[in-house]
């Protein structure tokens, strides 16, 4: 029963429309196989002018680079063959001139820097001028005492906070400002009373 059935499953296309659609469909395919190889074909013809660029390019750039060395080749033959003809006194002769042409030059400025430190840090040691290493110590002595730098060292030592700081200034100001003024009255009272003995005869 099966082979009959597969047998009629197989006959049941008539074989007269086989033999009429096989001539067609082998002519779709040939169409399409050669539209592919047509495809194919051009773009590989870009391609050979390229490699044929690209291999003559190399010649000719080797033609120029031959020329260009048997050039140089020449020229250095020549100035081998000139080089014993010159002057042997031609390179200190140029030494010479460019001598002469250093003399005429402008001569550069020299900026004396100050670079050592100032307000009384420092004090020369100059025999000739009469201050010798003991007197030069008791200068800077006395500039250090005047600068207090040693109240300046102790007051670095420990940390203070900002406030601190501000009002340690202005207690500070103060205290000058008070010294100032009043030793300004204090002479102005001793002149008061210089005047007054003048006067009145006390």
């Amino acid at each position: 029963m099966e082979m009959r059935s597969l047998t009629r499953c197989l006959r049941s296309r008539p074989t007269s429309l086989l033999y009429k659609q096989q001539p067609g469909l082998l002519a779709t395919q040939f169409m399409n196989k050669s539209a592919i190889r047509s495809y194919a074909s051009k773009p590989s013809e870009p391609t050979k002018a390229q490699t044929q660029t690209a291999t003559q390019a190399p010649s000719d750039f080797d033609e120029i680079l031959s020329k260009l060395n048997i050039n140089n080749r020449e020229s250095t033959a020549e100035g081998s063959r000139n080089g014993p003809s010159e002057d042997p006194l031609a390179l200190s002769r140029a030494v010479g001139m460019s001598a002469e042409t250093e003399n005429y030059r402008t001569p550069v400025r020299r900026v004396e820097l100050k670079l050592g430190p100032t307000l009384g840090r420092q004090v020369h040691v100059e025999p000739e001028k009469g201050t010798d290493l003991a007197s030069a110590l008791r200068i800077l002595q006395a500039t250090c005492t005047a600068n207090k730098i040693r109240y300046q060292a102790n007051g670095q030592k420990f940390h203070t906070r900002r406030g601190q700081v501000r009002k340690n200034l202005k207690m500070e100001r103060w205290r000058k400002l008070f010294k100032f003024s009043f030793q300004k009255t204090v002479r102005r009272i001793e002149k008061m009373r210089a005047q007054m003995v003048i006067t009145f005869g006390l």
